[in-house]
């Protein structure tokens, strides 16, 4: 029963599983020796053994296994010899984990990077498939009720995120200490990477949402969402960055792949033809603006939410690797400025006090 129950989809998480278990068994077992030694089996041991045994396994973060600490404990507080039975049933468990461990280290189970990588593409899907219909939608009329809606499903994708995040806690989980993973270890900083870059993208696109409902809502402004001359640029923007999103997906599925380089130059091309657009669109924005100065906080808010956009796809493509070393030369750099900045305030405290020692008399 223990290796059936030490036994999981990954092995670290059988490890884990095994260690907890056998060291619930030996906390319940040497507990429930001490107080059968002491004052034997009353109701009111047993209870205190209970509470004991449960906040023991508390203490000890023994996770699941936190009530396999009680129950060895009222099944050797109950018996004539305690200490032949708590010996033999921490033996019996041992055996049962070790068993269960053996077994998945001779057969590993497989690794859950393909998983992963299709839940980020699917989360990609889902931001690519919004931004080209609210483009779509924009190019036939959207009103305040569609923009709703725009900004409802946004919000939705948080929800999304939640399952990509359990998906690639998994995928981590099965790289640690399995043999299959040995040439997999660079897609767990990957996938976290291109999952971070993603979800900076559906707070860009709600932005982005939650602006263009105060467009088709304040309709009192210049910039409106049914400028005839607007409406052709925002399209094709949205349609673009949609592209961008989609292929930035598909990296995340063919990292590994000599396939990448094609869906990088995909992306490229999809934000080259995006910034293109968006200038566009600038211009026209500033045009507004000009004719009324009231509709410059939506324009900003507009263009703003698109930079963002492709400000993170077009850094979140980069190789993780290449990313790191930028933020830790920042910091490097950063932290040589901080240096440099207190050694001209010591010097310059320094030079301060030197002249005024130098005037002071002798009995100062």
């Amino acid at each position: 029963m223990t290796a059936l129950l030490v036994v999981q989809v990954t092995l670290y998480a059988t490890l884990t599983s095994g260690v907890q278990r056998v060291a619930s068994v030996v906390v319940g077992v040497l507990v429930a020796v001490g107080f059968a030694r002491l004052v034997g089996l009353t109701w009111w041991s047993l209870a205190i053994l209970i509470f004991a045994s449960l906040t023991l396994g508390w203490l000890l973060r023994l996770g699941s296994a936190i009530q396999e600490v009680a129950i060895s404990g009222m099944l050797v507080v109950g018996v004539a010899n305690p200490t032949a039975t708590a010996q033999g049933r921490a033996f019996e468990t041992l055996i049962g984990a070790g068993v269960g461990v053996l077994f998945n280290l001779l057969l590993p189970p497989p690794v859950y990077v393909q998983p992963a990588g299709e839940a980020v593409d699917k989360l990609a899907d889902l931001l690519s498939g919004l931004l080209r219909r609210i483009g779509r939608e924009i190019h036939e009329g959207a009103g305040a009720a569609q923009a709703g809606f725009w900004l409802s499903e946004a919000r939705q994708i948080d929800q999304e995120l939640v399952a990509v995040d359990a998906a690639l806690v998994k995928a981590e989980d099965s790289l640690r200490m399995n043999p299959r993973g040995r040439q997999l270890l660079h897609a767990r900083l990957t996938l976290r990477s291109r999952m971070e870059t993603l979800e900076h993208c559906a707070v860009a696109t709600r932005a982005l949402c939650r602006t263009l409902l105060e467009l088709t809502v304040d309709t009192g402004r210049r910039v409106r969402l049914s400028d005839e001359q607007l409406t052709p640029s925002l399209e094709g923007l949205l349609a673009q960055l949609g592209d961008a999103v989609d292929a930035f997906g598909q990296i995340v599925t063919t990292e590994i792949a000599p396939a990448v380089r094609t869906q990088r130059e995909d992306l490229d091309r999809a934000l080259s033809d995006a910034r293109t657009f968006r200038d566009r669109a600038a211009q026209l924005l500033l045009s507004r603006v000009r004719q009324d100065r009231r509709s410059w906080e939506l324009a900003g808010s507009l263009l703003a939410a698109v930079d963002r956009l492709m400000a993170e796809l077009q850094v979140g493509s980069r190789p993780p690797e290449h990313n790191r070393a930028v933020t830790q030369h920042a910091r490097s750099g950063r932290l040589r400025r901080l240096l440099a900045r207190h050694w001209a305030a010591m010097v310059g405290v320094v030079r301060k006090r030197i002249p005024q020692a130098a005037n002071s008399g002798p009995d100062e």
